[in-house]
């Protein structure tokens, strides 16, 4: 197949990028309406959502499978038709770099996002969506498979590989920004996407600064292991025992990074702008018509399911 004739202006990187975004989230659920749909032809009735006749773990499964599938096809149609190559998603050994520090002001950013979304989401109710996890066994297995390594490892690809890879000819600044605002839309809840969109922005930084997305990985399934462990937490363990320990995530993280990061900034002539790349400024993506028109989408689409959501 004869690939695309390429720009790397930001008005086609943004679009690209848009129209990849948008292909993840088509695919994902219908994929998950096909699977529904094979499970009512099987089990009148029965659907994800309400699996009757279908065991939890073979619900997990399918929910992981298509999960899988939904960030393969975006990324596989990318590489096949644009000009990004399989080194554009940077799957690279890093360089020497910080793990402790990063950990920590990744960690400290994350849940700085996660009180003023909580907060926000309280002052004008947006609802969140229920998560229960099982006990034990295969079904928390495939839980933590499901929603702690896939979002890590596919959001990463995706995210601050393909999409980010896209945009990197234009600079960091639209490089990073650009899918950071997608992932964050891509949430569809408001109060999440605050975290995400922070959380998104930190971990392109750390792409660009390095040079690979591993090290985002790894403190994007940090986050998201401590995230399923509150959740276990208030489910299953006494509420004095998880309120504390959410507690001190949620004050102590943002705390030690803001201690952390002035240390290295004062005392260590440490530069955000070290291993940045110059180019056009971080909003020229919305020049593209189609990214601003998917931003938009998301945006109402955010709105609609944070207010509606039980």
């Amino acid at each position: 197949m004869q690939r695309i004739v390429k720009t790397r202006g930001v008005k086609g990187a943004a679009s690209l990028c848009a129209f990849a975004a948008v292909l993840y989230l088509l695919c994902k659920q219908l994929l998950q309406a096909a699977a529904s749909f094979v499970m009512n032809l099987l089990v009148e009735g029965s659907s994800l959502d309400e699996p009757t006749g279908f065991s939890a773990v073979s619900v997990d499964v399918i929910l992981l499978v298509t999960g899988i599938v939904s960030i393969i096809l975006p990324i596989f149609w990318l590489l096949r038709t644009t000009r990004l190559e399989t080194e554009d998603l940077r799957l690279t050994r890093p360089p020497q770099w910080s793990p402790l520090f990063c950990i920590v002001s990744f960690l400290g950013v994350a849940n700085l996002g996660n009180l003023f979304g909580g907060l926000l989401g309280r002052l004008f109710h947006w609802q969140g969506g229920t998560t229960v996890l099982p006990a034990s066994g295969a079904e928390l297995v495939l839980s933590v498979l499901t929603l702690c390594v896939l979002p890590a490892v596919g959001e990463e690809l995706l995210f601050r590989g393909a999409l980010q890879g896209l945009m990197r000819p234009c600079g960091s600044a639209a490089a990073v920004f650009g899918p950071a605002l997608l992932f964050a839309l891509l949430h569809m809840n408001l109060s999440q996407g605050i975290t995400a969109f922070l959380c998104g922005i930190f971990l392109g930084w750390l792409t660009e600064r390095t040079g690979s997305v591993l090290p985002g990985m790894m403190l994007h399934l940090i986050n998201n292991c401590i995230a399923f462990a509150d959740i276990y937490l208030q489910m299953y363990a006494p509420n004095n025992i998880a309120m504390g320990i959410e507690l001190f995530v949620l004050l102590f993280f943002p705390l030690a990074a803001a201690w952390l990061l002035w240390r290295a900034v004062t005392r260590q002539g440490f530069s955000f702008g070290a291993g940045m790349h110059p180019g056009v400024d971080a909003l020229s993506v919305f020049t593209s018509p189609a990214y601003t028109l998917a931003i938009l989408f998301l945006a109402v689409a955010s709105v609609y399911f944070s207010i509606t959501a039980g």
